[in-house]
């Protein structure tokens, strides 16, 4: 039995209804991906789904007892005066109250009827899932979250979720603000659960990880696919040239009957009533046709070419308060070059632009910046955009026009190339969508001249058609690009180097340099180098030299007792060869898969999942090598 049944559902918010007669059947263990343009009316068909905007016509059936969970697009609110946690076990409702009140208590009595209370609603396996989702998503437990930045704050959003165990999960834009790791422990959680799934997202790598089924909401219809992302694709250029074809076929039976009705006296002798009315449905119908809106279209501003070496970094140290960001760190970026910058949050990715770009001063090394350099920076958090002005005067150009390449342009005419009405053009920027604030710091990035672009986080809530622009004007950019960004799929379609901080070691991380994106990365990688063993006041060349002090045996024991195998080792020594040949043959196995041609077109979770396997078993092997030669060694003194 489906969940939650949609029959002709109308959502209608003034000139065109956002939802059109929709029919919708939602069913446990389905993965849904969301897919529409900015402004389609995604977020708000979650809403619907969620309870939380009133449907102006149709009816919406649910199953009694429905559960639904919702992370908000928006962030946490900046009035919640808790704790992290206590805002987690809010969200889980009344068991998170019982949950609270027996963590606060020393009343055993109490403690023993909250117990009862706790383990009818399986409280405790909430809880540990809380706590489990806190550390995936590096949340701090008594953090207040009134101190919480933006983007932590939809880390809770998201958390607060997840934590729920609903019957459906809705989940808008959940990979924002999370790293790579963190969207990778998320893809896998989301394969787990067992409830519905639909999710509004980007990231292509994500929704081809996760989703089993796409939803496309096109001009207040919505499509359902029930197939993975590339076969929707496929399927959704089908749709749509079956549609030209057939408004085509409209159009032109429309332009005959247009003729016969004008051809004057003869005609209205011969026509009749019902072909009259037939005309009257077809202008009805071609009236009330809504068109597929154009494409944002953008051209970027190109500077002069500068010098042909663009940054040159030579074992440059940098540390902020405790933390060491960089150790040593050396590269050199030519023009042309496009830099993907891959890491955890809060490791140091915009610090490490910061200092190439000499807006902050290295504690070591040196940084040098080649001749001609014009930077046009990207800031994720959108902070520049003044909410009280309007989108055109947030260009600040000081202009009605601008000048691209060569050509000048009405600033209107071009905001609508990204998809800015007039109406728009001229409002404030506090109404902007999410994805709408994103598209003008992308018309403000491109209008200005530059041969440097640094984009942090540019795909945060953009639609699918606008990425795809940002992708092809990026490649054909002549200039360079540093690009911070957790969208691999992106990384891989535009980078042709990454600069990667892996391997942590006591709060310090390696930068390494790969030549590709983000897939090409994963082939690559190193493997982390073992710390190096303490040794004594004596170096490696006095170690060699001072011979070992042999110490006698005690009295009554004869020195050789010692070198002597024992029972278990001797059973040990026996088994060692089937174990290394098992182990051998694994590795062949493993090793066989990775050298396939297509391995690394595979999610990046099962080549991290075989690699990992792989990098283990070789230890194990070079384990049971040293093991046996140990064993050996003491089986011949004996």
């Amino acid at each position: 039995m489906a969940l939650i049944n949609f029959e002709d559902v109308y959502l209608d918010f003034g000139s065109k209804p956002i939802l059109d007669g929709i029919n919708l059947s939602i069913e446990r263990g389905q993965k849904w991906a969301l897919i529409g343009r900015n402004g389609e009316g995604k977020s708000s068909l979650l809403k619907v789904i969620n309870g939380d905007l009133p449907i102006d016509g149709g009816e919406i059936k649910r199953q009694s007892g429905l559960t639904v969970a919702k992370m908000q697009q928006s962030a946490a609110s900046a009035d919640a005066d808790v704790s992290v946690r206590d805002f987690l076990l809010q969200s889980l409702g009344e068991v998170g109250q019982q949950l609270a009140v027996y963590e606060d208590t020393d009343d055993v009595d109490k403690m023993m009827a909250l117990q009862q209370q706790i383990d009818d609603a399986d409280g405790w396996t909430l809880l540990n899932q809380l706590d489990s989702v806190m550390t995936q998503l590096r949340l701090e437990p008594q953090a207040n979250v009134q101190s919480l930045s933006g983007g932590v704050r939809r880390r809770l959003n998201l958390a607060a979720a997840l934590v729920q165990s609903p019957d459906i999960l809705l989940l808008d834009e959940p990979t924002n603000h999370l790293d790579i790791d963190s969207i990778i422990w998320l893809q896998n959680l989301i394969k787990g659960l067992h409830c519905a799934v639909i999710l509004v997202t980007h990231d292509r790598a994500f929704l081809r990880a996760v989703a089993n089924g796409v939803l496309e909401l096109d001009r207040g219809d919505l499509y359902a696919y029930d197939c993975d992302y590339d076969t929707f694709l496929k399927r959704q250029d089908v749709r749509l040239e079956n549609e030209a074809k057939e408004w085509e076929r409209l159009d032109k039976k429309l332009s005959e009957e247009e003729v016969w009705v004008r051809q004057g006296i003869k005609a209205r002798r011969t026509r009749s009533d019902s072909r009259l009315q037939d005309l009257y449905k077809l202008r009805d119908e071609r009236k009330q046709r809504r068109e597929k809106t154009g494409a944002a279209k953008a051209d970027i501003n190109v500077a002069e070419a500068g010098g042909k070496k663009v940054i040159t970094a030579h074992k440059v140290g940098f540390s902020f308060a405790d933390q060491v960001i960089l150790e040593d760190f050396s590269t050199k970026i030519l023009r042309g070059d496009k830099v993907g910058i891959i890491g955890p949050n809060g490791v140091g990715k915009t610090t490490l632009v910061n200092l190439l770009l000499g807006e902050l001063e290295p504690d070591s090394g040196s940084i040098k910046l080649g001749t001609g350099i014009q930077v046009a920076y990207f800031d994720q958090l959108k902070q520049d955009i003044n909410d009280n002005d309007t989108v055109q005067n947030n260009l600040q150009l000081g202009t009605d026009f601008v000048t691209i390449n060569g050509k000048a342009k009405h600033v209107i005419s071009y905001l609508q190339d990204f998809l800015f009405s007039p109406e728009k053009v001229r409002g404030p920027a506090k109404v902007l969508s999410g994805g709408e604030r994103s598209r003008l710091m992308l018309a403000r990035l491109f209008a200005r001249p530059a041969n440097l672009l640094v984009m942090d986080e540019p795909t945060n809530d953009l639609d699918m058609e606008t990425l795809d622009l940002l992708q092809e004007l990026l490649l054909d950019f002549p200039g360079t690009v540093l690009l911070i960004s957790h969208d691999r799929d992106f990384i891989d379609q535009v980078c042709t180097q990454t600069l990667v901080f892996e391997n942590p070691h006591e709060g310090r991380y390696e930068i390494n340099e790969y030549i590709g994106g983000y897939q090409d990365y994963l082939r690559q990688r190193k493997a982390p180098v073992s710390p190096p063993v303490k040794t004594s006041s004596l170096d490696a060349a006095q170690a060699q030299v001072v011979k070992p002090i042999k110490k006698k045996p005690p009295a009554g024991q004869n020195s050789s007792t010692n070198n002597r195998l024992l029972f278990q080792e001797k059973k040990e020594l026996n088994q060692l060869p089937s174990e290394i040949d098992a182990l051998e043959a694994d590795i062949n196995q493993l090793s066989e898969q990775t050298c396939a041609p297509n391995f690394y077109q595979q999610d990046a979770e099962i080549i991290k999942q075989v690699t990992t396997q792989l990098a283990e078993l070789e230890q194990q092997l070079q384990a049971k090598f040293n093991r046996w030669d140990e064993l050996e060694a003491k089986k011949a003194q004996s």
